[in-house]
């Protein structure tokens, strides 16, 4: 006589083995955020001001492109540069559109503070951050 139970038992078990990895799988692909790289950049177009941002991208090449690709969609004229590169450090950038004018810092303190007084040193009234990001391990 078969034994039905040892069987259902046994498939029971490789299903919920099977379903397990599977979890385990879909987490490691879809769920689980990925660590962030040291690399950052900055880029802009002097003409019109636009700029793009990348941060936490595991190789330079990989921020400077992303950054570039940023800009270039706000911009629409494919003019935008890099400005500033990071390497575990922070970046921070500064408009004034009444100047024409744009002010970029790099560093590990007070970034942000010190691009708005650059800008402001420039004898603009309307000076903003437009752009603030740390590459990881800042």
């Amino acid at each position: 006589m078969p034994m039905y139970g040892d069987r259902r038992t046994s498939l029971t078990i490789m299903l919920l083995v099977a379903l397990l990895v599977l979890g385990g799988v879909a987490y490691w692909k879809f769920l689980r955020k990925p660590e962030l790289g040291p690399y950052g950049a900055i880029a802009m177009s002097d003409s019109s001001l636009t700029y793009g941002g990348a941060w936490g991208y595991p190789d330079p090449i990989a921020a400077y492109k992303h950054s570039i690709s940023e800009c270039n969609k706000a911009d629409g004229s494919n003019d935008c540069v890099v400005k500033v590169t990071l390497k575990d450090n922070c970046g921070a950038l500064a408009i004034s559109v009444e100047h024409n004018a744009s002010f970029l810092v790099q560093g590990r303190d007070q970034v942000t503070a010190t691009a708005m007084e650059q800008c402001q040193a420039s004898g603009a009234s309307d000076c903003s951050i437009h752009e603030n990001i740390c590459s990881s391990n800042s």
